[in-house]
């Protein structure tokens, strides 16, 4: 059974903002989880890397496992 308002008052765009925080919330935690899941498949990729490798691109071996050491919800840092 559904509930259809009759009355005139009864606006149903009053109760509309309160779906927008949870939308707002559900926003932020998938683009978060896509952040995090970037950062991890990068950080692993970066392990990969031979000495040769880093050395073309410009970054130690040391800070490369540096950074692949942390953890996925840290900042991806300078490499150089």
């Amino acid at each position: 059974m559904s509930f259809q308002p009759r009355h005139p008052l009864f606006d149903q765009n009053l109760f509309a903002s309160e779906t927008l925080p949870r939308r707002r919330l559900r926003h932020r935690l998938t683009q978060a989880l896509a952040v995090w899941r970037e950062r991890a498949r990068a950080r692993r990729c970066l392990a990969r890397l031979d000495t040769r490798r880093l050395h073309e691109m410009g970054i130690s071996p040391a800070a490369a496992a540096f950074e692949s050491g942390r953890p996925f919800w840290r900042r991806i840092g300078p490499l150089r």
